[in-house]
């Protein structure tokens, strides 16, 4: 365990709640649902450049952390990737985990996890959004590995640094190709990925 935790936060695979979106930004198009609230306002946004103050030059530590990220409470916690679970920094954001900060190299941050209901995407894509509403054509998705077997990792419209990860709730396969047309219409977006350099 490389880092002292002062909070344990274990995201097994990809058991995250979802939300179920009312409105999007603008960009992308009123989403109507009526059986929903609409989300928080973004005031994260994860876009080429980087996220928020965090940028392919960001040292990998909570001090560097939290200077590009004022005040965004910095933590330890373990949480789980396309290939494993590892120790990492999060940030918080009035109690609320915004973001996940992966180790790069050369002493910098790598990818970066968007997983707060308060971010957005590039194109104002929100956390709980389907594939359907999303606007993606199906050619811009992989299926995902390991830890993320069967989910969609597409990425973001004209964006080069950011992926937009998708998952049906209670999928059961085939798990080596995208899910059917249908069912992969009604995947829902569980993080929002930046990876510096991309």
């Amino acid at each position: 365990m490389p880092f002292p935790t002062s909070r344990f936060l274990l995201i097994g695979g990809f058991a995250l709640s979802c939300i179920t979106l009312a409105g999007c930004g603008s960009s992308l198009g009123p989403i109507v649902d009526p059986a929903s609230a609409p989300p928080p306002k973004a005031v994260l946004q994860i876009q080429d450049a980087g996220v928020g103050g965090l940028n392919a030059q960001t040292g990998y530590g909570p001090k560097a952390i939290g200077a590009a990220l004022p005040g965004y409470s910095i933590e330890t916690i373990q949480t789980a990737g396309e290939n494993g679970t590892q120790w990492t920094y999060a940030a918080f954001l009035d109690g609320l985990q915004m973001v996940q900060i992966f180790k790069g190299s050369g002493g910098k941050i790598g990818i970066v996890h968007g997983v707060g209901d308060a971010m957005a995407g590039p194109n104002g894509e929100r956390l709980g959004m389907t594939f359907a509403q999303s606007g993606l054509p199906r050619s811009s998705c992989r299926v995902g590995k390991n830890l993320w077997r069967g989910m969609a990792i597409c990425k973001a419209r004209n964006s080069q640094s950011v992926s937009l990860v998708f998952a049906i709730s209670g999928y059961g396969g085939p798990f080596d190709r995208l899910p059917a047309a249908n069912d992969l219409q009604s995947a829902t977006l569980q993080r929002i990925l930046w990876t510096p350099g991309a």
